[in-house]
């Protein structure tokens, strides 16, 4: 838990045991001959694999369950000297239950305590419950996407505004000199890596031989994560009576299916804001209406670039226009999500939550992916999972608090989202159901942008701390070390944590979309959720359990019913944020 709590364990609260390692330091006369490990009145025997091996390991498959105060360890040793074995000893350790649980410390993947007598150590590994999002990123890390197109054709925008980074270095080069092969991994966003070409330009055959053959070699890369996931074709809408498509490009796309087989390629339209200011123009000088207006938008694109493109490609292909501008966002959005839908359908669901993962312009996909990677594992069968089984409380909300976390991938550099104090907000009133109300006047978002309002009246003058008490830490410790039972009012804890979270996340969604995460954005964005839907969530979740059985199967349903009952609209994103930008001042940081 947090680094100032107090760490008390009640008595209730199992151990477990994975794993035990003894070893010796380097300098050791000793050469370990076996140990026993003893648990109340059973006793387990720990013998080495090898008389090669200096130390000694044993892993337990299941993990050993230990209910009792202490467990000892004794490791039988022989002393040597001058290669001549001299003695035997025996080193006792007292492994405190309630001294192991409250010294554990965070290891990569696992849980260790470590003690030590002499020149000998032992580390204990306690298990933990694995996260459903890191399985799914070990397999798919990032999502890797190949983007081709000609210099000033809008590339470094497009990838800029999808992925909400700072800047892209793929298009400050000269012609021909991009590397097709190179990664390029932007350091606030390392969920997607970008591999850039240059057009295939008629005369050089090079870069359309180079980039073939780079094409050709990552799709016979056995492992999802080296592959290429999607290409996105980048070109410019011709507004002077310009070409579409050079020759190469048309070399591409008539091979397309022998270059790419199953790899999505959507071919993207660009400047879209140009042609739709130059047909507005031209709709003014010759009167023409709205209606008129909307009518020759859609005949001009088609002219222009649907119809060269179908010809040359020889039947559909997947194609959109987009816009960088601000007020085109909705453009981007149809980008990302018909990339989505075509890596799921012909790469991997991996691959396809990896990109909804790294896009930060779909507010409705974040939502999606977090029900989606909820649904694998851990929201399923709330009230009669075995997941959970011999777990806390508190350990059984980190995973999922890690889980929808993971998903929403916002600019963290202090891990501000992952901190207990963090889980500890949102803790503290999981029970309680009489918050303001104001999401019955307005839908969620509109609610939210209320809310701010309120704090940021609340604040005016000179900027002081967004005030959102922490429970107190007796109480709070209590109730996270209980052990995960079956009954109702742990399902009802598990269930609005959950609701709770999502719509922390998409307030953090509306309030920081390109900048950094702080403690004072996340503070506020508690905060407005307290007045802008949280008493209608817990009351309906304790309303649901109160009338379902213990064992009952419907708790997901329920889950993904409210989190879509107060969700921000993809749509309403821009509209809010741009209320919400003269509201509050976002800029600083303060404590927890």
């Amino acid at each position: 838990m947090s680094e100032n709590a107090p760490t008390v364990v009640p008595s209730s609260v199992p151990l477990r045991i994975s794993s035990i390692v003894i070893r010796l330091d380097d300098a050791s006369n000793r050469k370990i001959d076996f140990a026993e490990l003893k648990l109340d009145s059973q006793r387990q025997e720990i013998r080495r694999s090898s008389d090669q091996d200096k130390h000694l390991s044993a892993k337990f498959d299941p993990a050993i369950a230990v209910t009792s105060e202490r467990v000892s360890l004794s490791v039988h040793c022989q002393h040597h000297a001058m290669g001549v074995f001299q003695r035997k000893t025996t080193v006792k350790f007292s492994l405190d239950r309630k001294n192991i649980l409250s010294n554990i410390v965070d290891q990569v993947g696992q849980r260790e305590y470590r003690t030590s007598k002499g020149k000998m150590t032992v580390v204990v590994t306690i298990p933990q419950l694995q996260s459903t999002s890191s399985d799914i990123l070990q397999i798919c890390p990032r999502f890797r996407l190949l983007v081709i197109g000609k210099t000033g054709v809008g590339k470094s925008s497009l990838i800029q505004q999808a992925f909400k980074i700072n800047e892209v270095h793929i298009s400050e080069h000269k012609r021909g000199e991009a590397d097709i092969n190179t990664e390029f991994i932007a350091p606030e966003n390392g969920r997607f890596v970008l591999h850039d070409s240059q057009g295939f330009e008629a005369g050089d055959s090079r870069i359309f031989a180079v980039a073939k053959d780079f094409i050709d070699r990552r799709r016979k890369i056995p492992a999802l994560k080296d592959q290429i996931h999607a290409i996105w074709l980048c070109l410019s809408i011709p507004l002077a009576n310009g070409r579409l498509l050079e020759s190469g490009i048309e070399e591409f796309l008539k091979s397309r299916k022998e270059i790419l087989g199953n790899i999505p390629i959507i071919v993207v339209f660009t400047k879209h804001d140009e042609l739709v200011n130059k047909l507005a123009i031209d709709a003014i000088e010759s009167d023409d209406d709205e209606a008129a207006l909307e009518v020759l938008k859609i005949d001009t694109l088609d002219k222009l670039c649907i119809q060269p493109l179908k010809e040359v490609a020889e039947g559909d292909i997947l194609h959109t226009t987009v816009s960088t501008k601000e007020e085109y966002e909705s453009t981007i959005r149809k980008l990302i999500d018909l990339t989505t839908t075509n890596v799921e359908t012909f790469v991997a669901s991996e691959a396809a939550l990896a990109m909804m993962i790294a896009q930060r312009v779909d507010i409705g996909l974040k939502v999606k992916a977090s029900i989606a990677i909820g649904k694998k594992r851990y929201w399923r069968g709330l009230a009669s999972s075995m997941n959970f089984t011999g777990f806390t409380m508190w350990d059984a909300l980190s995973v999922i608090h890690k889980d929808i976390v993971d998903v929403w991938n916002f600019n963290d550099p202090h891990c501000d989202l992952v901190n207990d104090k963090f889980k500890e907000l949102i803790l503290k009133d999981l029970d309680k159901g009489n918050f303001p109300d104001t999401a019955k006047a307005f839908g969620f978002g509109l609610s939210v942008v209320s809310a701010i309002a309120t704090i940021s009246t609340a604040l005016a003058g000179p900027i002081l701390p967004i005030v959102v008490p922490i429970a107190v830490g007796v109480v709070l410790v209590k109730w996270a070390y209980e052990i995960y039972q079956r009954t109702n009012i742990v399902l009802q804890r598990i269930m609005t944590y959950i609701v709770d979270l999502t719509c922390i996340m998409q307030i953090l969604f509306l309030l920081a979309p390109t900048g950094s995460i702080s403690r004072r954005v996340i503070k506020i964005s508690i905060k407005a959720y307290e007045e802008a839907g949280k008493s209608n969530v817990h009351s309906a979740i304790q309303s649901h359990v109160s009338v379902t059985r213990c064992g009952g199967d419907d708790a997901l349903e329920e889950i993904v019913r409210l989190i879509y009952a107060h969700s921000i609209k993809a749509e309403e994103v821009q509209e809010l944020r741009m209320k919400i930008r003269s509201l509050v001042d976002l800029q600083g940081d303060e404590e927890w």
